[in-house]
């Protein structure tokens, strides 16, 4: 308030002193008329001199003598004439009119207005208008806040630095005509450092801003450090990408995100050249720091392997983060293999970003990149978006991607452009193996959860594109005339491809995902394509090339039906990130069944089934020459000396062949030498236990161990046969063997008199358990049926693909094809299988069991070449193992499922089979029946 009286005290001096001079001029002018009347017509304006003392009147000075006042010293002193003589003039109307108004200005003493106690807006047309207005009087303004202590507002902070260093007074996104005043939006304006001081200068003074979107500014270590300096406490979005703020941007922002007031939850620094030290840095802040960061973008910033492990744990630790974009850097294959290590366990993440790196880069042997991306792929339940174009993946890391995606169902958009596939219009990666993708310009870049684009893109992401659910009704009498079954829907962005609407429920729909703009479609009916005439349409009158029936036809359509979708939708809400569709990402198409022709019953046999041709029975022949066969490869004639002894012996021996050939067959498989069915030691110990040959007294298991070595060392003559392991027994020495354990357990204890006594002895109480043996029971039983015969049948072509597909890798050129023991896991794994019920061996087990007797198995490969006919066996042998859950809603536990019908438990791996080991065109074929071909009840005749 004492200044404030100061001010206007002045402010009426500087008024009172304007009245002074005003009255002086007159009564100057005054007196000097008086002296000189000559000059009586002399102007305001006119130039005036003092006239010399002999001109003025005597009188006149007299008088003015006495008008002179003394001073305290009695003397007389000095005064101008015109402050004494006041002749009397006429007034001027004008001055007393100025007079008048001065003297008003003093009487009402106005308040003064101060500029920067105004509450001025940021934002608005009228705020970029006041805002050049502030910088017309910035000198005024600066002037009176030295006077009366005001801090500046944000323009006069800006103006007085934009002064200071020399630039044009730019509004650098604080004062703008449209936005909110809590958001900055500086984006690809190239600013630069100095305007970067700028713009601080306005920031310490405005608290209100939260959002710092500052993209390719050309802002450097100095500019980052002064505006990062500002905002540290206040800032949740900063977005710095395409700049080079280098280390000393780095350490500002280390210091913000470590600071107790962090509040920072997006960081955008794509493209800063920063390399693996400085983003190790910013990573090892974040884990040190009780951070809310939600979005980490490092991008295009040189990374290596190196960052493999901090960004490892980093993904692991930083619960909060829910995008990472590490796109456009130089991560090989081990360093990837850390990354989704991390992405398996990781529990937040939403949307991941790391295309344009080298993650099918394998440097080593021991990298196991591709495992661990489709172990994320089948694990993951919470990745929404996901991007690994262009990361040099081969044409079967490739198909290993494509077949671990198809079983995830939560990855709605998925990019994978600059490899081998496409993606299409249900979220499938399908493998084109004769082209590999590659991409002209600049490739579409995910951004969140949000839709970036309109236009179709030959890879499908339903997130970047916008697509939206529609459902496709169909009203029988409504709709169109007819009997509507089977009815196919054909969509221009699928190249008018066949699509069944199945039934449902009295209803005849089929939901589907389409993209935005205008969708074009038709439908086919009984041979016949035609439009829905409740749903709308246009006029078209052209020719279209559709696919009905796996063939392509040309149709002429005069109208087409069409459905327009808005620009813009976001497939999930932005609050709990929950799909606002009910459609599921890679839900394959429902596949038609043809229904069955009415025919007469029939008696089913089996001269009239698929096995019929090919396979055959062991019989009494077949197996009299095995016998022979192998009695004549073993040594049993030398630990049996007396002949006639010898052929007691080989009689018994054959009486019970069969069984000594079936419990071979079933041990051979539990430890197979590579492709070799054969006993190994660990094996026959196990038989040995089970048939309680082993009891400490009449055999001990050091006495096992010396009979399986010299049973091996006796074939000295089929040394170096690879059919016949060294330290494994083959079907001939597993009968030798049981010769030799005899005599050591029976003979040499005295518990039989001859080797004829203890033949039978080992034989007699090995038969319980050797029995329970018997492959071809389970063929009777289970296998050779109608049901089974049916499925086999009805499954052929694809069972016929299969077989050719996967029947390569020890075929020789020109030889007939067969199907190995590693082709037979190959299938197992690439179909996913194996659990803690099916494991290797019983794989092994079904491909043992299913070969056909044969006779010589030293000097035949056939042993391991599996034909057509026994791979059906084989296949049936696995689903009666792994027995797979139900094509249809019925849930059934495990032991439910272990005692179905096989021909249920194989139509389910036949399914399963064509969708994750066929071929595309067998996936659309088989890919997604819905209805088991069993439920079909035939009516009587």
């Amino acid at each position: 308030m004492i200044e404030e009286s100061n001010y206007h005290s002045q402010q009426d001096n500087k008024y009172q002193n304007q009245l002074d001079r005003r009255r002086s001029s007159a009564q100057f002018q005054d007196v000097s008329t008086m002296i000189n009347p000559s000059s009586t017509h002399l102007t305001r304006n006119a130039s005036y001199s003092m006239p010399h003392e002999s001109q003025i009147n005597p009188q006149i000075l007299a008088k003015i003598a006495a008008m002179v006042p003394y001073n305290s010293d009695n003397k007389k002193k000095f005064f101008r004439v015109d402050h004494v003589l006041k002749l009397k003039k006429k007034p001027d109307p004008l001055e007393e009119e100025q007079e008048n108004e001065i003297r008003k200005n003093l009487q009402l003493s106005p308040e003064i207005v101060k500029e920067d106690l105004q509450n001025k807006p940021l934002v608005g047309p009228q705020a970029v208008q006041l805002y050049y207005q502030h910088y017309k009087k910035v000198n005024k303004v600066r002037q009176q806040n030295d006077f009366f202590k005001i801090s500046d507002s944000v323009q006069t902070a800006m103006l007085r630095q934009a002064e200071q260093i020399d630039v044009l007074p730019c509004k650098i996104g604080v004062v703008k005509t449209k936005g909110s005043e809590q958001s900055l939006q500086i984006s690809h304006q190239k600013y630069g450092d100095r305007y970067a001081s700028m713009l601080s200068e306005g920031l310490k003074v405005n608290p209100n801003i939260k959002d710092f979107y500052m993209a390719n500014n050309r802002i450097q270590s100095s500019g980052a450090t002064q505006i990062l300096n500002q905002i540290g406490k206040v800032a949740k979005v900063l977005d710095l990408q395409q700049n080079n703020i280098g280390k000393i941007g780095t350490d500002s922002i280390c210091q913000q995100i470590q600071s107790r007031e962090n509040k920072l939850e997006v960081l955008n620094l794509e493209d800063n050249k920063l390399g693996d030290r400085n983003v190790t840095r910013i990573l090892k802040a974040l884990l040190n720091s009780n951070n809310k960061l939600k979005s980490l973008n490092v991008s295009k910033n040189y990374l290596t392997n190196d960052i493999a492990e901090i960004l490892k744990e980093s993904i692991i630790q930083l619960d909060n983060m829910e995008q990472l974009y590490i796109h456009w850097n130089q991560i090989k294959g081990w360093g990837g293999q850390k990354i989704f290590e991390a992405l398996i366990e990781n529990k937040t993440l939403l949307v991941f970003d790391a295309g344009w790196n080298s993650f099918g880069i394998q440097e080593r042997k021991d990298v196991q990149c591709i495992q661990k991306i489709c172990d994320f792929l089948i694990t993951n339940k919470n990745v929404l978006h996901c991007d690994l174009s262009s990361n040099q993946f081969s044409l079967n890391d490739c198909k290993l991607i494509a077949n671990a995606l198809k079983q995830n169902r939560t990855i709605y958009g998925f990019h994978f452009v600059n490899n081998w596939g496409i993606v299409d219009a249900r979220g499938f990666l399908q493998i084109q193996e004769n082209e590999l993708q590659r991409v002209l310009g600049e490739t579409p870049r995910i951004k969140g959860l949000q839709q970036t684009t309109t236009i179709r893109q030959e890879n499908v992401c339903w997130i970047c594109e916008g697509w939206q659910e529609q459902k496709f009704i169909w009203t029988p009498d409504v709709s169109g005339e007819g009997e509507a079954d089977p009815l196919f829907i054909h969509l221009d962005f699928e190249a008018y491809k066949q699509v069944y609407i199945p039934k449902n429920q009295d209803e005849i729909s089929l939901t589907l995902m389409i993209p935005t703009n205008t969708t074009q479609y038709i439908y086919t009916m009984t041979d016949t394509q035609l439009i829905a005439n409740d749903q709308s349409s246009i006029p078209y009158g052209h020719q279209l090339k559709i696919n009905y029936n796996n063939n392509y036809i040309t149709v002429l359509m005069e109208n087409i039906n069409y459905v327009k979708k808005d620009k813009h939708f976001l497939i999930f809400d932005q609050v709990e990130f929950k799909p606002q569709i009910n459609v599921l990402p890679r839900t394959p198409d429902p596949v038609y069944i043809p229904p069955k022709l009415k025919k007469q019953k029939r008696i089913w046999t089996f001269p009239i089934s698929i096995w019929a041709k090919d396979f055959k029975f062991e019989n009494e022949d077949l197996l009299k020459k095995c016998f022979e066969k192998d009695f004549t490869c073993s040594k049993i004639s030398k630990v049996v000396k007396n002949p006639d002894e010898l052929l007691e012996i080989k009689n018994v021996l054959w009486a019970h062949y069969k069984l000594i050939k079936e419990t071979y067959k079933q041990y051979s498989s539990n430890s197979p030498t590579g492709d070799i069915w054969s006993i190994s030691s660990n094996v026959i110990t196990e038989f040995a236990q089970q048939t309680e040959l082993i009891d400490g007294k009449t055999l001990k298991l050091s006495d096992l161990d010396l009979k399986f070595i010299a049973t091996c060392a006796a074939s000295i003559e089929y040394k170096g046969n690879f059919r016949n392991p060294e330290r494994s027994l083959c079907r001939f020495q597993f009968m030798e063997f049981l010769v030799r354990v005899s005599e050591d357990k029976y003979l040499k204890t005295k518990v039989a008199n001859n080797m004829l006594e203890a033949t039978k002895m080992i034989l007699e109480q090995c038969k319980s358990y050797m029995s329970t043996f018997d492959a071809q029971k389970w063929r009777n039983e289970r296998y050779f049926n109608e049901q089974c015969d049916d499925c086999l049948k009805f499954f052929k072509p694809l069972l016929n693909h299969l077989y050719n597909k996967y029947s390569v890798k020890k075929v020789k050129p020109g030889q007939k094809k067969f199907m190995c023991l590693d082709e037979i896991h190959e299938i197992c794994s690439q179909a996913n299988l194996y659990d803690e019920r099916f494991v290797e061996r019983d794989a092994d087990n079904a491909f043992n069991l299913s070969m056909m007797l044969q006779v010589d198995e030293l000097e035949s490969d056939r042993i391991f070449q599996m034909t057509f006919i026994e791979f059906l066996e084989a296949v049936a042998r696995i689903a009666d193992k792994v027995s797979m859950p139900g094509i249809d809603a019925v849930d059934l536990t495990w032991d439910q499922r272990v005692t179905q019908p096989l021909h249920l438990k194989l139509e389910k791996i036949l399914i399963h089979l064509a969708n994750t080991c066929a071929s595309e065109e067998f996936k659309l074929q088989y890919g997604n029946i819905n209805k088991s071909m069993f439920a079909i009840v035939e009516e009587d005749d």
